[in-house]
Order: structure tokens, then sequence, then C-alpha cells
């Protein structure tokens, strides 16, 4: 794997790095483990897992009754 870009510079993956490792050095690991916590569970609420059981669930018939209605649809084209 290169370390180098074609012109010299550094790549992204190498930039990446050392920005992660600045802030891991300022700011200590445990930052890390923090803010994946807090994106993770509080900041998503497109996440099923963190919405309401009934939500879900309503979500879940709602899909499977598209789901099937298109499946019904195609039948009936086929048919004509």
């Amino acid at each position: 794997m290169a370390d180098k870009s074609k012109d010299g510079s550094m790549t992204t993956s190498q930039a990446g790095r050392l920005g992660g490792e600045k802030v891991r050095n300022e700011r200590g690991s445990e930052f890390y483990s923090e803010i994946g916590k807090k994106q993770g569970r509080q900041n998503n609420p497109g996440n099923f897992a963190n919405r309401p059981k009934e939500d879900v669930e309503a979500a879940g018939r709602k899909g499977g009754g598209a789901r099937g209605r298109a499946s019904e649809d195609e039948d009936m084209e086929e048919t004509a």
C-alpha cells in the first residue's frame, strides 16, 4: 500500500489517521466511546431500535400491506 499519493502529498487515509491520533491524544480514547454511545442511541430517531414497539409494528404492517398489493398487481398484469 502506498504511503503517498502520486504527487507526493499525503493520502486521505493518512490524513484521517493523523487527525484521529491527534484527537485521541488531546481528548483521550474515552472520548470516542462516549460520542459513539450518544450517536448510536440518542441522536438517531430513524433507527427502529430507538422507536416505540407500536411504531415499529405499524411500519411493518404498512410495508407488508404495500408488498402484498404490489404482488397482487403483478399477478393481474400477467393474466391480462
